[in-house]
């Protein structure tokens, strides 16, 4: 296993799935399962128990996605999502973090490396058939997907969670970046938690830190709090409303012009 990139998430139903023990061997996984276990007052044998937590984290640096890593353990995602609420969780909560931008980072490796022709990020399982084949019989287990074609249920409902979970994330980071924003204005922090009902810790605000409701609470655009960020611009230009991080990025680039080095080809970003 490349400790640098690390493999790519397998196809479901094949082999070439590592064990923990290859995960833990991973030098950048390992780093992450060092946190101390948040303790559980009334720990079962087949609960969330220190390994089981560690097991879950290395799973989650290996997928990105806290339900396909709950999958692999063959576990409720509610469970963890109470051990990351408890109030003595501080390293639990950041190993978590550091897992999934560390998926991140690795998904985004095997697509500069699919670009360049150099390997493959995971592929859906489909037949060749597509539904309006005069001859197309899916396999057993298939179903149609967006592209028409069959392919194994298990994959898709796989790739769905993975989009899902993506989703979130960029929508958490927007949400993030406005609560940054007006971290220093006693006013608008005064108004945002009149409106959102949400206890903000704005020291965290400040320091772009997720807040204590992340990530067990899923980003909703019809709530206060993502509809706040949007009106403010963070949601990019989908909505209506200054585009700031447009705004940040011409800083960016008017910064680096004037220290006399080239713009961002801000084409390849991955915020949007």
């Amino acid at each position: 296993m490349e400790a640098s990139q690390g493999p790519a998430a397998p196809v479901s139903g094949t082999d070439d799935i590592p064990t923990f023990a290859e995960l833990a061997a991973d030098p950048e996984i390992a780093a992450l399962l060092t946190f101390e276990p948040v303790p559980r007052s009334h720990a079962k044998a087949n609960g969330w128990t220190a390994d089981m937590q560690r097991m879950f984290i290395a799973w989650l640096a290996y997928y990105g996605s806290p339900t396909n890593a709950c999958d692999e353990l063959g576990k409720a995602r509610s469970g963890i999502d109470k051990v990351y609420k408890s109030p003595d969780a501080d390293g639990f909560r950041a190993s978590w973090e550091a897992a999934v931008a560390l998926a991140e980072k690795r998904r985004i490796a095997r697509l500069a490396a699919r670009h360049r022709g150099a390997g493959a990020m995971r592929a859906p399982v489909m037949s060749r058939a597509r539904a309006g084949d005069k001859f197309a019989e899916p396999l057993p287990g298939q179903v149609l997907n967006e592209y028409g074609e069959y392919e194994d249920q298990a994959s898709l409902e796989a790739r769905a969670d993975e989009a899902r979970d993506n989703i979130a994330n960029k929508l958490r980071a927007a949400r993030r970046l406005y609560l940054r924003d007006i971290s220093d204005s006693p006013l608008l922090r005064a108004a945002f938690e009149i409106l959102t009902d949400l206890p903000i810790d704005w020291d965290k605000a400040e320091r772009l830190e997720p807040q204590p409701d992340e990530p067990w609470r899923k980003p909703n655009m019809r709530k206060p709090d993502m509809i706040l960020t949007a009106e403010a611009g963070w949601m990019g230009d989908v909505v209506h409303g200054a585009d700031r991080k447009a705004e940040l990025r011409r800083a960016i680039d008017q910064h680096r012009a004037e220290m006399g080095v080239e713009p961002i080809d801000w084409s390849e970003s991955t915020d949007d």
